[in-house]
């Protein structure tokens, strides 16, 4: 990938490290500080090797993780410069921070708001206290509170991440929860609580019976979250109009995203690129994987991923199969007019089967 980039394309940074492991996370995270410093190293490396033909111009900018504000704001002005040396923000139209409630300070803030980000993905995930401890965080309901007030009285977007279907939840406690962080959030995403085997919580809450308990909390949220403003425009977020996240449009639309850490992947003119897995890889210089998308393979991705959004697919776009098998559905399950379908509210709750389908007819 040393080729000189025309238009602006969308980065994303991950950030790897956090105070501890989340007991439902399966992303490559590790705890601790002692290899903040040869990352920030590696990541530099890394950089340059998109720069070498001038500074890459970027439309969106996403720093995740992990957890991106552990880092010290020393360890901010080394990460900002290394984005300032190789890209081109001059054209950035969204730049995000996640954030967890307990690392989130209003002196990050200030730092943040400075250098031009727009926004802070917050990682709320419940208000209420027992939930938080079932999930394994390590804030309480008042600490993201607090958290929220300050990303709203910076004048910061923010998007609140919220997780349904924990074990003990009851729709009264996923009604609270939504109805708290609208108070703050002008972007809400809504998460299925689902556990890989390598997560911590799966040893005691594994299996089917988590996976099916999903479907009336978020048929909730399809209905609470409209009437407040929010219009789902994706199957897991929720925004006014205008506060979509741009940066994920990117992913929806299949256009080029450079990612830019351990485990990160990169989508680049047709090419996957996956970075080394774990840290000491990264760090060490351990090459990643190369994957061209045949023709095909890049359509059957584009269908998936564009009708996980409101707008839809273009049929113009869709193989013939793929045709075929939305044609075999349920009809309540999409929207379809002469040049465009898109899943219905109910099509996005069945969202998995949908795509079960697609996969099998275009395996065929």
């Amino acid at each position: 990938m040393n080729g000189k980039f025309r238009h602006p394309t969308s980065l994303y940074i991950h950030v790897p490290f956090c105070e501890r492991k989340c007991g439902y996370c399966s992303f490559y995270s590790v705890t601790g500080r002692e290899y903040v410093s040869s990352y920030i190293e590696a990541l530099s490396r890394e950089a340059t090797r998109y720069s070498k033909h001038g500074r890459v111009p970027l439309s969106t900018l996403y720093i995740g993780g992990g957890t991106p504000t552990v880092l010290s704001l020393n360890e901010w002005e080394k990460l900002t410069a290394i984005i300032h040396q190789n890209f081109d923000t001059s054209s950035i139209i969204e730049a995000t921070c996640e954030a967890n409630p307990n690392s989130l300070t209003p002196e990050l803030v200030a730092f943040l708001k400075t250098n031009n980000f727009t926004r802070i993905s917050l990682g709320v995930q419940s208000l209420i206290d027992s939930e938080l401890e079932t999930l394994g965080r390590i804030h309480d309901s008042e600490l993201a509170r607090n958290a929220m007030r300050l990303v709203k009285s910076s004048g910061l977007n923010l998007n609140c991440d919220l997780i349904f279907a924990v074990p003990g939840q009851t729709l009264r406690t996923w009604d609270y929860s939504l109805r708290s962080v609208i108070e703050y959030a002008n972007h809400i995403s809504c998460y299925q609580l689902t556990l890989e085997e390598d997560a911590p919580m799966w040893a005691k809450y594994g299996g089917d019976d988590l996976n099916n308990a999903g479907y009336k909390f978020y048929r909730y949220a399809q209905y609470l979250l409209p009437l407040h403003g929010f219009t789902q425009y994706e199957i897991s977020n929720f925004a006014p109009s205008g506060y979509e996240c741009k940066h994920n449009m990117a992913y929806w639309d299949h256009s080029d995203v450079i990612a830019l850490g351990p485990s990160a992947v990169s989508y680049v003119d047709g090419v996957r690129y996956s970075n080394p897995r774990t840290l000491e890889e990264y760090m060490a210089g351990v090459d990643g994987t190369r994957e061209k998308l045949s023709p095909r393979d890049s359509a059957i991705e584009l269908a998936i991923l564009s009708l996980r959004t409101k707008w839809g697919v273009s049929r113009a776009d869709l193989l013939p199969e793929i045709e075929e098998a939305i044609s075999r559905m349920p009809a309540d399950l999409f929207m379809i007019t002469p040049q465009r379908i898109a899943l219905t509210p109910r099509g996005m709750r069945l969202g998995n089967s949908v795509w079960s389908e697609i996969m099998l007819y275009a395996e065929c």
